[in-house]
């Protein structure tokens, strides 16, 4: 049985497959005041990368492979920043003249204004970005009291039940989470593969106010028709 709790199951499914990262991409970010946003269990996702280009302010992503960690902190430098910064002033600038939706490349950014990214990279910080960290989501988190707007646990959840002493540490998780959240307006979103019922007994407490379920379509390749799971 693979042992979803062993950092070195982790640290060397990372180091095997470090091209390939995870698919789920978010939607735009349409609630405003949900900008602070904590991603737990990140691993090689672009999650946060899309959600910082839809709006999202400030995004805390934790794992607790220190590998991913620091493929991730290599990746995400100043300069990346700054290049996506400076595409997303020139879409906005198509966008305002002649409602013109094509949008420049980043590789066309980077081309073209090494000498503009040079220049600012001088005279202002990089604004709107990610921070990683190497933590255990099973036990205290290192962040204050109703930190973030929002939490994202894609997959995570998952992973912690496959463990031993898996309801213990999946409790530990959910109250942490609660503690770190907004108490008026804070969202956890978790994306499961588990059914409904099963889910929902993790938000079994007194802690969280409201539950909803979404259940996703299930993708379909061209072609091909479902026969069922």
């Amino acid at each position: 049985m693979t042992r979803y709790d062993d950092i070195d199951y982790w640290d060397d499914d990372i180091q095997q497959t470090r091209n390939l990262l995870s698919g789920t991409r978010p939607t735009a970010a349409s609630v405003t005041f949900l900008r602070r946003m904590l991603i737990l269990g990140c691993g090689n996702s672009e999650l946060g990368q899309h959600m910082l280009q839809d709006g999202f302010t400030f995004i805390a992503n934790v794992d607790f492979s220190s590998v991913v960690i620091n493929q991730m902190k290599k990746k995400y430098t100043d300069d990346w920043y700054r290049e996506m910064h400076q595409r997303l002033r020139e879409e906005r600038k198509l966008n305002d003249v002649g409602g013109n939706n094509t949008k420049p490349s980043l590789q066309r950014t980077k081309l073209s204004n090494n000498s503009l990214v040079e220049k600012e990279s001088k005279k202002k910080p990089v604004h709107n970005k990610m921070t990683f960290q190497c933590l255990d989501v099973t036990k205290k988190l290192e962040f204050d009291a109703e930190s973030f707007d929002s939490i994202v646990c894609k997959g995570t959840l998952d992973a912690i039940l496959c463990n031993q002493n898996a309801f213990d540490k999946v409790q530990s998780m959910m109250s942490e989470c609660h503690r770190v959240l907004d108490n008026k307006h804070g969202v956890m979103v978790v994306v499961s593969y588990g059914r409904p019922d099963d889910r929902l007994t993790c938000f079994d407490t007194d802690q969280w106010r409201e539950v909803k379920t979404y259940t996703v379509p299930k993708p379909m390749v061209p072609g091909m028709t479902d026969v069922g799971a």
